[in-house]
């Protein structure tokens, strides 16, 4: 479902996030990152395009020319082939495998997800063209006969996503395995992503001294704090102040998965006031207005909306025999994390726009 609400400028069919064609009239639709539409598309010949959603010109990513695995667009002037989704591609799984051109194409999806709410928020998306330590990634998969295992994880910009996560069943295992309530691609892009901006906008910052009231001290040895996690499971009583039992681990842990649920909250909450979804805890008025919730001035305006809303979805799931869409409970000093992920993303974009 898409995070806005979309329209084929030609026909008025309803369109999502992931078509490239429209299923009315069959026209060529793209996606416009700078503009945050869907667009379709008239083809000007010497594979070049008018999107009809702000008539500018456009060529299609290479990815989508090579692979039909995109359907962002690029603009004519740019010296770039491919979209800034697929521009962070460092590494990609060997595409001759039938496999993994199936999985790369689901890890895309989630990527590109992600690059919508990075974006969104008005935050840095920087690549490794533009600074060292800008944003990239890689989709690597286990080699039988590599002594090495790869693992998702981040590093210095770098996001690394292990291709087994975009099968399903492989996924499905593994949280099994870890006890997990909740394990998806996208939420994967999400936490690693985290991490990345823990030390673009927290790291030596102001808001530093805050999040070690808020998290604890993130300079208490990592590798040992995620070993024990894993031997000994989270620490006791963690349902009180964390958002997931992960989060327990160490600070940096707890900052990722807050960071993550915060990023779903706010796409979540877009995908409904797209669909106009009312909701009223006392039934007399409706909640939800056509206020932009990646510009909510407080969490608190977020939370007075997302709260009943996951009432809503979890008990639709349940009337349909599947589990809880959001089974999560934020507890007290969880909600005051999550406040702290807001007013840091808004912080960075206030001060952004005053150095315009």
């Amino acid at each position: 479902m898409p995070m806005k609400s979309f329209q084929c400028q030609f026909c008025g069919q309803v369109v999502f996030f992931e078509n490239s064609q429209c299923l009315r009239c069959s026209s060529l639709l793209g996606y416009v990152p700078e503009a945050f539409e869907m667009t379709a598309l008239e083809p000007l010949g010497d594979m070049t395009y008018r999107a009809l959603c702000n008539q500018a010109i456009y060529r299609l990513c290479k990815n989508t020319t090579d692979w039909h695995s995109c359907n962002w667009l690029v603009p004519v002037e740019s010296d770039e082939e491919y979209c800034p989704s697929c521009a962070l591609n460092e590494t990609i799984p060997d595409l001759q495998d039938p496999d993994n051109l199936t999985y790369w194409y689901t890890l895309e999806q989630g990527k590109r997800r992600l690059i919508y709410s990075l974006m969104r928020m008005g935050l840095p998306v920087e690549g490794r063209k533009v600074r060292e330590d800008g944003l990239a990634f890689e989709f690597l998969r286990n080699d039988p006969s590599s002594k090495v295992e790869v693992k998702t994880g981040h590093y210095n910009g770098l996001i690394t996503v292990d291709v087994a996560e975009a099968d399903d069943l492989e996924r499905e295992r593994t949280r099994l395995h870890l006890n997990e309530v909740y394990r998806s691609v996208l939420g994967h892009f999400r936490h690693e992503s985290g991490h990345y901006y823990w030390w673009r906008l927290v790291h030596d910052k102001p808001a530093l001294k805050r999040f070690r009231n808020l998290f604890g001290d993130e300079s208490a040895d990592y590798e040992a704090s995620v070993a024990e996690y894993y031997v000994s499971g989270p620490r006791e009583n963690w349902q009180r102040s964390f958002v997931s039992a992960y989060a327990s681990s160490h600070p940096w842990e707890d900052w990722a998965e807050c960071w993550s649920h915060y990023l779903t909250i706010i796409d979540a909450l877009e995908t409904a006031q797209a669909f106009g979804v009312e909701i009223s805890a006392e039934h007399t008025q409706p909640l939800f207005t056509r206020a932009d919730s990646y510009r909510a001035r407080t969490f608190d305006e977020m939370l007075d909306q997302w709260l009943p809303l996951t009432y809503a979805i979890n008990s639709i799931n349940r009337s349909g025999g599947n589990q809880d869409l959001y089974p999560f409970i934020l507890p007290g000093p969880a909600i005051a994390k999550l406040r702290f992920v807001h007013d840091v993303v808004k912080d960075y974009r206030d001060e952004a726009s005053r150095r315009i």
